[in-house]
């Protein structure tokens, strides 16, 4: 069983080892740090005055970086996607990308409120209770979004080869924490009233929770890529030169 579950066997991280990846992955690491340490600055001291340092605010610096970084994992694994003829990386382009719009065009909240009669409608316990009425819809709408996406890489992940699995896994398992950070503890968190202090406990579990997962899988992405480009340098670079025929 500990070979069934080895890093060698079902997932291969050695992507992130890579000089560059390796740096790109301490540089996002302390940008994220810097993020959420602006943000308990603001909410604590009021210090930087922006309310775009905390990490709860739509468009907030900490939200923009995470798009910065999902829309840089979708080129990425479009890349190798391309590159190896691997669908299972055009499913984390699709579910990357997926994620950057519903997020960007603040669906879920526009949604579960739309929802939120219906809901009421079908479930009367919940007509009179306001705020857990649209966040059940935001959970219909996000678990409707999220077996779509599910089953696209399920299927995708049948049909791959062993190989692309191994380095895809490296992906998936920090976008499967992204996905538990948003739906689950997004979930817990909506108890809690805005400004308390679990309100700002778990705005720093799940926010800044979100966007620390996504740094090891953006460096990971990127190690592939340019694992890749330096297999085929060396390729060409071993390539023997065409004869030159004498005048």
């Amino acid at each position: 069983m500990r070979a069934r579950w080895s890093g060698e066997r079902f997932i291969d991280l050695r992507a992130l080892r890579r000089a560059e990846a390796a740096l790109l992955f301490r540089l996002l690491l302390v940008a994220d740090a810097i993020v959420i340490l602006l943000h308990l600055s603001y909410t604590g001291f009021g210090i930087p005055g922006d309310d775009t340092f905390d990490l709860g605010v739509d468009r907030s610096y900490g939200e923009m970086l995470g798009y910065l970084k999902l829309g840089a994992i979708a080129i990425l694994t479009t890349m190798l996607a391309r590159r190896r003829r691997a669908p299972l990386f055009g499913a984390i382009a699709l579910t990357c990308l997926t994620v950057l719009l519903e997020d960007a065009l603040i669906l879920h909240e526009r949604l579960g409120l739309a929802l939120a009669a219906p809901v009421g409608t079908a479930v009367p316990a919940l007509a009179d209770v306001g705020i857990l009425a649209v966040q059940v819809g935001e959970l219909v709408w996000l678990g409707g979004i999220g077996v779509i996406l599910v089953v696209i890489l399920v299927v995708a992940w049948v049909r791959a080869d062993p190989h692309d699995r191994r380095d895809a896994a490296g992906i998936l398992l920090f976008l499967a924490v992204l996905g538990v950070l948003t739906i689950g503890v997004d979930t817990v968190h909506s108890v809690f009233e805005y400004g308390s202090l679990g309100d700002q406990v778990f705005t720093v579990i799940e926010d800044g929770g979100e966007l620390m997962a996504l740094t090891p899988a953006f460096a990971v992405a990127f190690g592939l890529v340019t694992r890749q480009d330096a297999a085929v340098g060396a390729v060409s670079a071993r390539a023997p030169r065409p004869a030159v025929s004498p005048r």
